[in-house]
């Protein structure tokens, strides 16, 4: 097994697409095997190159996992935040009330449903894969430190907009109970047993961080006031009781 220094970087286009046809064939491997019975061998064959040209590019299976694992949370950091969903595309002019303007809520809100989109996209692209790498997550430091480093950045942003909607209270704390919030119940929802279909997952979940975060429901009909109950009809010939 090669040392990190001997490591191969590829630079040809040959080269650039066996090292990645390695990580893919590493991917599949682990979603479709499991952490343990997944093998540089294995790897090497689903990929149809010799298992010594596998130690050319990756020292071993865990380096390989490690890549997965940083290309893949990485990504998700990106998505949830990047292009429409942009913190700073929610801010409205500094010296504009919130309370004023409807057009942040519609921003934070459309914000919230593209975030939750995109998490449950990413859980369900690959379960097989997501399980070994939360697997991974308790047993190697490598994989622990890259998803930290993952979940402070997304913290980090989701407290940008509590900032930028003048959320009060302990926006670091309450940024991380929302990412909690939805990291574990798409989680459960997806890679578990579904208590509920989709569509009624999305809408509670959505419900849920719009309370939090902007003190109201979303997504869906506000809820009907209730009436105040009606007095019988008085019956012909009834007489008023006495007082």
């Amino acid at each position: 097994m090669p040392t990190a220094a001997l490591l191969r970087t590829p630079s040809q286009t040959r080269a650039v697409r066996t090292r990645e046809a390695l990580l893919a064939a590493g991917a599949r491997e682990f979603s479709a095997r499991g952490y343990a019975a997944t093998t540089t061998k294995s790897i090497a064959d689903r990929a149809g190159v010799a298992t010594g040209s596998f130690y050319q590019y990756f020292a071993d299976k865990d380096a390989l996992l490690r890549e997965l694992a940083e290309t893949r949370l990485s990504g998700l950091a990106r998505d949830t935040f990047g292009a429409q969903g942009e913190v700073a595309s929610v801010a409205l002019p500094a010296s504009t009330a919130k309370d004023e303007v409807p057009l942040l809520r519609e921003r934070v809100e459309r914000l919230l449903r593209h975030v939750v989109d995109v998490v449950i996209a990413a859980h369900r692209e690959d379960p097989g894969l997501h399980a070994v790498l939360t697997e991974r997550r308790h047993q190697d430091p490598a994989v622990a430190a890259l998803w930290s480093a993952r979940e402070r950045e997304l913290v980090t942003k989701i407290a940008a907009l509590l900032t930028v909607v003048a959320h009060e209270g302990d926006r670091d704390a309450t940024a991380f109970i929302l990412f909690a919030m939805v990291e574990g119940a798409v989680h459960a929802h997806v890679l578990g047993h579904a208590h509920v279909s989709d569509a009624r997952f999305r809408l509670a979940l959505l419900r849920a961080l719009a309370q939090i975060v902007l003190g109201r429901e979303t997504d869906g009909p506000s809820p009907k006031k209730a009436r105040p109950a009606r007095k019988p009809a008085r019956k012909p010939g009834a007489t008023s009781p006495k007082r």
